[in-house]
């Protein structure tokens, strides 16, 4: 389904954006942390229209919200949501031009800046997401799981980086030639299927997925983003914009920011009639018990701070399990991971 939008609100008055832009980091070697900085006016005319990715998942309610309850309009923001396919990633989708903002967990895409994806980000969105679950709970811990399998839908998505990083804080070696842990992959339906069978010992994956199965076939929790020491103050999900909207289109990618910003910040006040706006509008799948059981256990505090702060922390966490090179500069690439707006905290 795609929308669009023309911006019902005009008079925002002068809002000064700051943004930093430097280039993009991929190892010390190679990285510059030099800054130019402009003022832009975030109420000035822009036509452009900004290709948004359409979003179908629970924590994509910030989007979600902004543009059913018009937060995007009322910054006078001009969109088009883009459906993409379920071959092609936001990342790809972005790198071809199709689309010029999207928001992503975090954890999935700080690889592909290492290695140069023309995008900064934005602001945090909030916490939560992933769980690994187990049939019974007799597997108690997550060394527990050493010579054992999981079951994920790609070894390089965000629910198995997020066991990975609970693996390797337990003290596994989980690289990919010789790690403690075998991770199978299966089609999402498959998922629950297989741990019920005994094919594989533990399951990671994504929320509303998570409490269906559990009340599906009584599966347990072992770890989980929202709750967990270590994780639960950690920004999951973030918005980003491409290089070229920054270079371009600077107030609009503040006026995006904005609205994102404040759509987070209405969901966290109005979990249950986010819940109901994305069943009825067709967002998201599942029941409404289950939805809302995984969205009130999130933490919807926008904040660019937030999110800078917790790159650091899973960048280094990648590093440890092997996903970033030991050669690139951690410092460096947060800094040129990130778009500042003035007034955006």
């Amino acid at each position: 389904m795609t929308k669009y939008s023309t911006p019902n609100a005009l008079g925002l008055g002068l809002i000064l954006f700051i943004i930093s832009v430097s280039l993009v980091a991929c190892s010390k070697s190679s990285i510059s942390t030099s800054k130019t900085s402009k003022n832009y006016n975030a109420s000035e005319k822009d036509s452009y229209i900004l290709k948004i990715s359409e979003n179908s998942d629970l924590c994509g309610a910030p989007q979600q919200i902004a543009i059913e309850k018009g937060f995007f309009d009322d910054v006078g923001l001009k969109y088009k949501v883009v459906k993409i396919g379920q071959d092609t990633s936001n990342l790809d989708a972005l790198n071809a031009g199709k689309i010029d903002a999207s928001n992503s967990l975090m954890a999935s895409i700080i690889q592909p800046l290492a290695n140069g994806a023309k995008l900064k980000i934005t602001t945090g969105l909030h916490t939560g997401c992933l769980q690994i679950l187990t049939k019974n709970g007799k597997i108690k811990s997550a060394a527990e799981l050493k010579g054992k399998k999981i079951g994920v839908t790609a070894v390089a998505g965000s629910p198995a980086i997020f066991a990975k990083r609970v693996l390797a804080k337990s003290g596994l070696k989980v690289s990919d030639e010789k790690g403690d842990v075998s991770f199978v992959t299966y089609q999402s339906d498959q998922l629950g299927q297989v741990l019920d069978k005994g094919e594989v010992d533990a399951i990671a994956l994504g929320d509303p997925d998570t409490e269906v199965l559990k009340k599906q076939y009584g599966f347990k929790t072992l770890a989980n983003s929202s709750t967990d020491k270590g994780f639960k103050n950690e920004y999951c999900c973030v918005a980003y914009v491409s290089n070229d909207i920054v270079k371009k289109h600077p107030a609009v990618a503040a006026k995006y920011t904005l609205a994102m910003q404040k759509a987070a910040n209405w969901v966290q006040k109005h979990k249950e009639e986010t819940v109901d706006i994305q069943l009825n509008q067709n967002y998201v799948a599942g029941s409404k018990d289950s939805n809302l059981t995984s969205l009130n256990s999130y933490t919807f505090k926008p904040s660019y701070s937030g999110a800078y702060d917790s790159f650091d922390t899973v960048a280094s966490d990648l590093r440890k399990i092997g996903i970033l090179s030991n050669d690139v500069d951690l410092k460096a690439l947060r800094i040129n991971s990130f778009l500042k707006v003035k007034n955006v905290k």
